[in-house]
């Protein structure tokens, strides 16, 4: 039976190392595995006036394209070229057939050639359409998900010095918004064979970490080997990262909770049996409203958010 000074000094202790997780959710740190200024600046970008939303069939996605497919052929993507699939300087056109009318959208898509397995894939999918313009409004969708975006692109940047062993396809997708269409229609109409294809990394709102600044990670149960690669990412997490949306979380919009199963690309892998992780925030307020710009971004966890991006990737590889 514990006496009552210890009894106390366990309490005291439990708190003030309830306190030192806390505030450590509020400091960052950065081990420059990415390069953080062309990070910043792609998001920037990608979440400009100048993009006009990226609503999928408007001008703005197709600056949006263009600007990814630019930065795939500076960092030296290489572009799919296959009979199953027209691909034009990275960018996949889809055409998805529904009862009320074809969906049609373009994703754009490279790979890196892996060091020791070539013809085995691992896919990272972040999708780079948006809400567009309502009226004068703009809705940049700076977390949502030109965070993502840059982060994958990010990525691929570090990979060309250090390679993975795996090859790694680099998923921009479209019309995620309207229902998943450009990841539906990548399953669909691979440039691989799908049997080919491992893991899904699925990277969706990777800024905005709220007031616990917290990162999450789920879609550890789709691969029993999952469940240690993410405990061991969090220890090494430049942030806070926590294993699992939780379920008690509201959905986005405040209206009831979120399947975070089937939220974003992700799902379309998982349907498909590939085993995948899905990284991204929580719900906030800023959440497909015009406010969701880069000024409301903090860009030290951004950059923390996509090197622990980064890390897991890297876990994935090793398995």
């Amino acid at each position: 039976m514990i006496n009552r000074f210890n009894f106390v000094t366990v309490v005291f202790l439990n708190l003030f190392s309830n306190l030192v997780i806390a505030a450590s959710c509020s400091d960052y740190r950065i081990d420059n595995s990415v390069n953080a200024k062309m990070l910043w600046q792609d998001l920037s970008v990608l979440s400009s006036d100048q993009m006009q939303g990226r609503k999928t069939q408007t001008l703005g996605a197709h600056f949006a394209r263009e600007y990814i497919s630019k930065r795939y052929a500076e960092i030296g993507v290489s572009s799919f070229s296959t009979a199953s699939i027209a691909s034009t300087n990275y960018k996949t056109p889809f055409v998805l057939e529904k009862s009320l009318g074809d969906i049609k959208g373009v994703n754009v898509v490279g790979y890196l050639t892996g060091s020791e397995f070539p013809d085995k894939y691992i896919v990272i999918s972040a999708h780079y359409d948006h809400l567009g313009q309502k009226g004068k409004k703009i809705f940049n969708g700076a977390d949502d998900n030109a965070s993502g975006v840059s982060a994958m692109i990010a990525i691929a940047n570090a990979l060309t010095s250090k390679p993975a062993r795996h090859s790694v396809i680099f998923l921009a997708t479209d019309a995620e918004e309207q229902g998943l269409y450009g990841a539906k229609a990548f399953v669909k109409f691979p440039p691989v064979d799908l049997a080919k294809i491992k893991y899904n990394l699925n990277l969706d709102m990777l800024s905005q970490g709220g007031r616990r600044k917290r990162l999450y990670v789920s879609g550890d149960g789709s691969l029993k080997a999952f469940k240690p690669l993410v405990a061991e990412a969090a220890k090494e997490a430049g942030l806070c990262l926590r294993r699992g949306h939780r379920s008690s979380q509201s959905g986005f919009s405040g209206t009831g909770r979120m399947r975070w199963r089937t939220a974003s690309d992700h799902a379309a892998f998982n349907r498909a049996n590939i085993p995948f992780l899905f990284v991204g925030v929580s719900d906030h307020n800023t959440y497909h409203t015009e406010n969701d710009t880069v000024e409301n971004i903090d860009p030290d966890f951004h950059t923390a958010a996509t090197e622990t991006s980064l890390n897991i990737l890297r876990k994935m590889d090793a398995l």
